[in-house]
């Protein structure tokens, strides 16, 4: 997709803009630069997909001036999460944040999925004048209990499975009702105590 000097693009099919994209990324949500490696260089046709905005220079350079997400939604195949959208602060206002969530949107439905959601903390009338609604949290990471834990009920009951109280010795006993567990440390004050809290997005792609 070219629109001027501006391309839109698959990072895995440049990948010498991976470094770039970094930078990108971590100016503006900073993390160590492997763990944003690990997940940048996911990017597949067969997703994750991380597109990128590239502006071609006169000069002949081009820069990395935007990024986004789409990633599958383990509990609903119908739908993607679209993430990460970001485009550099000197090319904000300029209508680039549309253009690449109208490439995400089109890209998504080509794969087959019907709805795009996403999440986002301060960017919420954006999102809706590109036809978002607010909907509820979704669950990006999809994993079943571990059959090695105790289940709800035991843990309710305290009835977890462990030795049986005929092979526990009372000195046992006693040591188990007199142990007590610390308090964990207090969470570390954030510097921003009016953070706003994240709410989630959706939209159909079949509009």
């Amino acid at each position: 997709m070219e629109n001027h000097n501006i391309v839109i693009v698959a990072l895995h099919d440049k990948p010498d803009a991976i470094e770039d994209c970094i930078k990108l990324l971590n100016d503006e949500w900073p993390r160590s630069k492997t763990a944003r490696m690990r997940s940048i260089e996911s990017s597949n046709p067969n997703l994750p997909i991380s597109l990128i905005m590239v502006s071609n220079t006169t000069t002949g350079n081009s820069d990395v001036i935007g990024h986004a997400k789409i990633a599958r939604l383990p509990f609903d195949t119908g739908s993607c999460m679209i993430e990460s959208v970001l485009i550099h602060p000197a090319n904000r206002g300029k209508g680039f944040g549309k253009l690449l969530m109208e490439e995400c949107e089109k890209l998504a439905a080509k794969l087959g999925f019907s709805t795009a959601v996403l999440s986002t903390h301060d960017k919420q009338q954006f999102y809706q004048k590109l036809g978002y609604e607010f909907c509820q949290p979704v669950s990006q990471y999809g994993a079943g209990p571990s059959p090695s834990k105790p289940s709800l009920s035991q843990v309710k009951e305290n009835k977890i499975p462990t030795k049986s109280d005929k092979s526990i010795s009372h000195e046992e006993k006693e040591l188990r009702t007199s142990v007590t567990v610390p308090q964990p440390p207090p969470l570390p004050k954030s510097n921003n105590a009016f953070r706003i809290a994240k709410v989630y997005m959706k939209k159909s792609l079949n509009q």
